[in-house]
């Protein structure tokens, strides 16, 4: 059976955090960036001989970490408003100001990245020359754009013997992912699940597998993505594939159910940046949704249910990880293993409100929704008891990973998702 998360209590505009998420807001320019295949960045610089296997993993660690100490100071960039921030002062990220308390460690914190593409293209050239970025600790999808990061050599490997919070309270799904075997060069920062949003009020029934979508009682009423990469993974699902092992032949079958879907009529717009305003309005009916959004439209007074379909959902991450001309990397490992603290964790979601990567952290939420009063009580109980923000082990067996792409492949796979919203 597919999971439903089901409504919550509506959540009153003033404790909104900023006004939806990042991932809310940058929607469009995501959708944008995907467009370009990375042979389009025309990167220079040579590809790095990446380590495998224990040893060499083992003694690249070594290399890179001897000699380094801690400096006292953290350059720190994000996207916008994706950390904890303080109700009275926005411009504070309390679980910031209380690392720098305990460790000594000042943090400059900005939030400068709007989309991987933009941001690889701003930082590249200064890779590419050796000189240093200005940042000693970075969030970056787990996406092709990783993999170009990597294989150029722009990331450190993780000494992984000053991360034991990250061992000890990372959550299973997050460890040891395609993108970044063994957590190399990566530790999850925040995380979403992309299902279906639906409005059992509009559908009627509930919504259990992709094939819904092609419900002719539905049509003109679907909302889809100008996405390639999420409409390609979700339409593999659809067609009993699991993307991260998919072939050119299954993203061919692929690419023939999305046609089929725009041809029936069934999907009223394609597009990243409208579909949760027009699932509230009524617009649509049903459409591809990131989970948190979900959760956020019902806390502002939607009823809107979230579903992880029979044949999948799929499970993204956004990730922490140090540039290799970091100047002060070992306090940015300092910083990893903090945010890794369930109590640390949950401040930050407390805020974030996508799939929190420490599941011990539900607990902290819970305690702290035992704490509060009024409306700030509503909105923790409704958080610390959410799928959508700590899935459940049936939750998580269900998601799948999107299909890490090469750059070839990456031009293959866009000729084929790109002409189905483009027509």
């Amino acid at each position: 059976m597919p999971e439903h998360f089901t409504p919550f209590a509506p959540r009153p505009r003033a404790l909104a955090p900023q006004d939806w998420t990042r991932r809310r807001l940058l929607r469009a320019a995501a959708g944008a960036a995907a467009l370009a295949p990375l042979a389009a960045c025309s990167v220079p610089g040579a590809r790095v001989h990446v380590p495998t296997g224990k040893a060499e993993i083992a003694a690249a660690v070594t290399d890179f970490w001897a000699g380094k100490k801690r400096s006292g100071k953290l350059d720190f960039v994000n996207y916008t408003q994706y950390i904890d921030v303080d109700p009275a002062d926005q411009s504070k990220h309390p679980t910031l100001d209380a690392f720098t308390r305990e460790s000594g460690i000042e943090v400059t914190y900005n939030e400068l990245i709007d989309d991987s593409a933009s941001w690889f293209g701003k930082i590249q050239p200064e890779f590419a020359s050796g000189q240093g970025i200005g940042y000693d600790l970075m969030v970056v999808g787990g996406d092709s754009y990783l993999g170009k990061y990597i294989e150029l050599g722009y990331l450190a490997p993780l000494d992984h013997s000053r991360l034991p919070n990250f061992a000890r309270y990372g959550g299973a799904a997050f460890k040891n992912t395609s993108f970044d075997h063994g957590n190399v060069y990566t530790v999850p920062w925040q995380s979403g699940m992309t299902g279906i949003g639906y409005d059992p009020a509009r559908v009627g029934r509930k919504i259990t597998s992709w094939q819904d979508l092609l419900d002719p009682r539905l049509r003109g009423r679907v909302g889809m993505w100008n996405d390639p990469v999420q409409m390609g993974n979700i339409a593999l699902l659809a067609v009993g594939v699991d993307p991260e092992t998919s072939t050119h032949a299954d993203w061919r079958k692929a690419a023939a159910w999305l046609r089929k879907q725009r041809d029936a009529g069934m999907v009223r717009s394609y597009s990243t940046s409208t579909y949760q305003s027009s699932l509230q309005r009524g617009d649509l009916a049903a459409s591809l949704v990131y989970s948190g959004d979900v959760f956020q439209a019902n806390q502002s007074g939607s009823r809107l249910e979230f579903v992880i379909p029979d044949e999948g959902g799929l499970l993204w991450t956004d990730n922490l990880c140090i540039p290799s001309t970091a100047a002060h990397p070992v306090d940015a490992l300092t910083y990893m293993n903090y945010a890794y603290r369930p109590e640390v964790a949950a401040k930050i979601s407390e805020t974030v409100q996508f799939v929190c990567p420490v599941p011990a952290a539900q607990r902290v939420v819970a305690r702290d929704a035992d704490a509060a009063t009024g409306k700030r009580r509503t909105v923790l109980d409704a958080l610390s008891t959410s799928p959508l923000v700590f899935p459940t082990k049936a939750d998580q067996s269900k998601l799948r990973r999107l299909r890490v792409l090469d750059e070839e492949e990456e031009k293959q796979w866009n000729a084929l998702f790109e002409p189905i919203y483009q027509a």
